[in-house]
């Protein structure tokens, strides 16, 4: 066996032998070689890099994206080390973040004023533009609603925040309009600051609709409803309007408003759908007139022979005419008050007890119902949407407690007529006759 064996197995001597110690040295020396040793230069996400116009700090990373790749970011614009630390920390949370599906919370925005009047603005006068056709002869860019929207702002603050604004925000609102009418020496009626107040919820219901920080503010209510004002009751009487038609027949340069005064007294048409109307909307030979509302933007055709005779007699006088009326709205209200001077009759919308043109369409509907028309028969006459406005346009005339004397004494009369008849008297002689229609019944008596 050979040296170094032990029980049948070769062992090499070198196991057994101590190692040098200069091998020691050499191999402790390549250890503290690899400790000390530095990166390589570019390697460290945080450093400092010398550009031209001298070091900035910045950060060098990669960053595993969504789909699973790595993208590279770089940024030296950093004074300090610690600026670019904290870049790059924040660069690295929007990246597991984004990866993960995370989302940080947005910042709290809130709509001003200024903000939801714009927006509004911008739709309103985009939708005029759009609706705005030939036919329209008065136009401005800006209408009287959108500057009183805009004047609310500058009263309520442009950079004030829409969800702070309260009830009581409309009631200074109102109560500043009525001063603002005072001062121009020029009282406002509750309507018009009614209507500047619809044009100021409406924008911020606008709002409300388009900016998430919205969804959950509700829109004040306006303190000054319909039922809060005393509404017109104006009603020409007959004889108001046969003499102011008589005024109107007398001098030949007055026909035009005599023609108006007719059509929109049996038509009950507002004044503008009157003005624009043209002659192929009307049929005599249907006794039909068509006539298209600016405010609902919706036509309606109604029966109306009187009106479709009065056109067609009109169009062979006026051949040249493009439409029925020519005559601009200021001129027919200066013919209806001078004629109404001449007769006697009180005209003004302002004016205690005063008559204006779109009274004759109070006057028409109110007429209607006193000859018996049923109330959505009105409605569609009058082409309004809901029953509710129809009738606030019937008013009350004496004749209507005429009529209801004519329908009790007509009740009445039945019923006398019925006991004075010989077949009533038979059946209370004879009630147990085949005949009788009539049978009285038996007397309780009470027991003693």
């Amino acid at each position: 066996m050979d040296e170094g064996s032990t029980s049948g197995v070769f062992i090499h001597p070198a196991l057994f032998s101590t190692p040098q110690k200069g091998a020691v040295n050499k191999l402790w020396a390549n250890m503290k070689t690899v400790k000390k040793g530095r990166r390589p230069k570019g390697s460290a996400q945080i450093r400092k890099e010398k550009r031209a116009s001298g070091g900035y700090w910045g950060y060098d990373t990669w960053i595993r994206q969504t789909d699973g790749t790595r993208k590279r970011y770089r940024e030296f614009t950093f004074a300090t080390k610690a600026d670019a630390g904290q870049a790059l920390a924040a660069l690295k949370t929007s990246g597991w973040k984004a990866r993960y599906g995370l989302k940080a919370p947005g910042v709290n925005r809130q709509t001003t004023i200024s903000e939801a009047i714009a927006s509004y603005l911008k739709v309103a006068k985009a939708n005029l533009t759009a609706n705005r056709t030939d036919e329209i002869e008065y136009w401005r860019a800006t209408p009287g609603h959108l500057r009183t929207l805009q004047r609310w702002g500058e009263f309520a603050g442009l950079d004030r925040h829409v969800s702070t604004i309260q009830p009581d925000d409309f009631v200074f609102w109102v109560a500043a309009e009525m001063e603002r009418g005072k001062n121009n020496r020029q009282a406002l009626k509750k309507s018009t600051v009614r209507r500047g107040l619809n044009s100021i919820r409406a924008a911020l219901n606008h709002a409300v609709h388009t900016y998430p920080d919205l969804r959950n503010y509700k829109v004040p209510r306006s303190p000054l409803t319909k039922k809060s004002e005393e509404e017109r009751d104006r009603v020409l009487s007959d004889e108001e309007i046969s003499k102011i038609s008589a005024a109107l027949a007398c001098k030949s340069e007055l026909a035009d408003g005599l023609f108006f005064f007719q059509i929109a007294l049996i038509t009950g048409g507002r004044m503008a759908e009157i003005l624009r109307m043209k002659w192929e909307e009307s049929s005599e030979r249907f006794g039909t007139v068509k006539l298209y509302s600016s405010k609902t933007q919706k036509w309606r055709t109604i029966k109306a022979p009187a009106a479709a005779a009065l056109i067609a007699k009109r169009r062979t006088k006026e051949k040249t005419a493009l439409k029925v009326m020519e005559r601009p709205d200021h001129w027919i209200r200066d013919v209806l008050e001078k004629a109404s001077e001449c007769v006697g009759v009180i005209y003004g919308q302002q004016v205690p007890g005063g008559w204006c043109p779109h009274d004759l369409r109070h006057t028409c509907l109110t007429n209607l119902a006193l000859a018996g028309v049923p109330l959505n028969g009105i409605k569609e006459y009058a082409g309004h949407s809901s029953i509710v406005e129809t009738q606030r346009y019937l008013k009350f005339m004496p004749e209507s407690i005429e009529l209801a004397a004519m329908a009790t004494s007509r009740l009445a009369e039945l019923t006398i007529a019925t006991s004075e008849s010989p077949q009533a008297a038979n059946a209370v002689e004879d009630p147990d006759s085949a005949g009788s229609s009539v049978s009285l019944p038996p007397i309780r008596r009470s027991a003693q």
